[in-house]
């Protein structure tokens, strides 16, 4: 998560994509992250996408960014503990991992031409019908905001140690 974090601070383009089906309770959670980052975080070189269910739909705005690292947000059945999330390369992911949607790793893979693509997969505890989180996946919601509560809002403007050219005494232009 650091890496990914730095990659923002440094100005680099970042495109974060929240997928989850909201009414299928824990499944919900990238959506919901992507949701909050939105109203927290405004920076030219982030674009945050809250997909839901639709993934697919977006990869044209994606490829339009052209981002220099992807990140996916997503429940992911990876045998943990409720809660639990982890942080996967996308060449680390085989194609019946990914999540619980019919999103297609390898059509990702084929279109989204990023420098990195990780997928932060969380542990869903109960994805049957409903709208709310379950409690432990409620708090990784938290803790996974609060990592990027450090982003400052803006990118640090860069300021030159030189004058402009008629404070120094030169002509303008």
């Amino acid at each position: 998560m650091d890496r990914i974090i730095a990659k923002i601070n440094e100005g680099k383009k970042v495109v974060i994509i929240g997928i989850g089906n909201r009414l299928r309770r824990d499944d919900g959670i990238g959506s919901i992250i992507a949701e909050k980052l939105k109203e927290k975080i405004k920076r030219e070189n982030l674009f945050i996408i809250d997909a839901e269910n639709t993934p697919e739909n977006y990869i044209g705005k994606i490829k339009k960014v052209s981002p220099e690292l992807l990140l996916i947000i997503d429940a992911v059945d990876f045998g943990s503990y409720p809660g639990d999330f982890r942080i996967f390369k996308i060449n680390e992911i085989r194609e019946t991992t990914i999540s619980t949607h019919n999103f297609s790793i390898s059509l990702l893979k084929k279109f989204i031409k990023a420098d990195e693509i990780y997928l932060l997969g969380i542990q869903p505890g109960n994805i049957s019908l409903g709208e709310n989180l379950t409690d432990k996946v409620k708090k990784t919601v938290e803790k996974i905001i609060e990592k990027f509560n450090f982003l400052p809002t803006t990118p640090k403007p860069y300021h030159s140690t030189i004058p402009p050219a008629h404070l120094r005494g030169g002509k303008k232009g």
